[in-house]
């Protein structure tokens, strides 16, 4: 099979990989990017299952400006944020303590937008299948990597070869990138698990978000585009046995399950999707870069599903990345790769800190740790400086 060569080669065509092909290739850069799930369709049918929404933060949508035409998604596919609404539950389940946090406290008409998976990947696509700097790889992945101090060496899936100047390993949690550069990563395991899937209800959500804490876990309900208000996505994690015995319940039960969870903040709710599960395993990598190479995304970390973190943290790596790569003539020039790193590593870290300890102590039955929760959920929402402060740092905003 002949040799490819090309500026940049991204292994991963989720929405990592796609808004990095399309930030990093221009005409002076050529891009590759292979996925060894996705057929990169025009039509979304990879995965037709997925109903998973994302909060995107005004910072993100700022830049996804740059790549697309976020206006048009946004009308037709959007929903407005403007609130979150978190209550403390009891050990009984009853509602002890409700906490608002409005846009309006950092003087903003909304958060951000909250985004079906499907429809932000469906319009990345479109962009990259017009751009001439970018050649799609369909159902090919990564099986090793060999880094030289000039270029990379990509061995792909079904025997081809790629050299390439950089390679960004946007791959997942999982990461074949990751493992053939054998950077390893520090773990955090509880005994918990996650179920997502999208409900109707009877009470209106407008443009609020309400996460419900009790212990084994956090109830997120986040809602659904579009200009039904009776439609949202939950996002419910506790200790596995329990997840795992609400994940095989028929939709009826499951959707009782569900508002007993949520004390009735919607309302009665019916399933309007099936429920996806995951484990409670999160991860960061040791090192974000490598010879010739770069990890970002959930191949650099997997957080817990809280605050919308995830895509969030993940815009923000590709941003330092293109800002760091306009810089030089060689994008993969490892001065470039250790500055990067250098200046991403320790915000990542401290959100990957932070987000695995409000998930422990949401987790954790402990009284001390139960008391910490609700004692500092009430000075967040009682003190307007600290709470202008969470909500800055959890938006990915500079704090001063």
């Amino acid at each position: 099979m002949k040799k490819q060569y090309c500026d940049v080669f991204v292994s991963g065509g989720g929405l990592a990989g796609l808004m990095t092909s399309l930030a990093l290739a221009d005409k002076s850069r050529k891009v590759i990017c292979c996925d060894l799930n996705w057929d990169f369709s025009t039509e979304i049918t990879d995965f037709p299952q997925d109903q998973r929404v994302t909060a995107l933060f005004n910072n993100s949508l700022e830049f996804l400006k740059t790549l697309l035409s976020l206006k048009t998604l946004l009308s037709t596919s959007g929903k407005r944020l403007s609130e979150i609404e978190v209550l403390e539950a009891g050990a009984n389940g009853d509602i002890k303590q409700v906490s608002t946090f409005s846009s309006k406290s950092v003087s903003k008409s909304e958060f951000g937008w909250v985004i079906a998976n499907r429809n932000l990947r469906s319009a990345l696509l479109a962009e990259v299948r017009r751009s001439p700097y970018i050649n799609l790889l369909p159902k090919v992945g990564v099986a090793k990597v060999f880094t030289r101090a000039r270029e990379a060496h990509i061995i792909l899936s079904n025997g081809g070869r790629i050299v390439a100047k950089l390679l960004v390993g946007a791959d997942g949690k999982n990461s074949q990138v990751r493992n053939s550069l054998q950077i390893n990563t520090r773990n955090i395991s509880l005994p918990q698990a996650g179920i997502s899937f999208n409900i109707r209800h009877k009470k209106p959500l407008g443009q609020k978000s309400i996460e419900i804490y009790q212990s084994g876990g956090p109830f997120t309900i986040i809602p659904l585009p579009g200009e039904d208000e009776y439609c949202s996505n939950i996002i419910w994690m506790d200790k596995t046995e329990k997840i795992d015995k609400y994940y095989n319940l028929e939709a009826k039960k499951l959707a009782i399950e569900a508002g007993k969870r949520s004390q009735g903040a919607v309302g009665e709710m019916e399933l309007i999707s099936s429920p996806m599960k995951w484990t409670g395993n999160y991860q960061m990598a040791k090192k974000l870069y490598h010879e010739r190479a770069v990890l970002i995304a959930e191949a650099a970390h997997n957080l817990p599903p809280l605050g919308a973190q995830g895509l969030n943290l993940t815009v923000s790596d590709i941003k330092l990345l293109l800002e760091f790569i306009t810089l030089a003539e060689d994008p993969g020039d490892i001065q470039i790769l250790t500055n990067f790193a250098s200046k991403r590593f320790f915000p990542v870290l401290l959100k990957f800190i932070g987000t695995n300890f409000l998930n422990l102590l949401s987790f954790s039955n402990l009284v001390p740790l139960r008391t910490l929760r609700s004692k500092g959920a009430s000075l967040f929402s009682s003190n307007n400086e600290f709470q202008r402060l969470l909500i800055q740092f959890g938006l990915n905003e500079e704090l001063f």
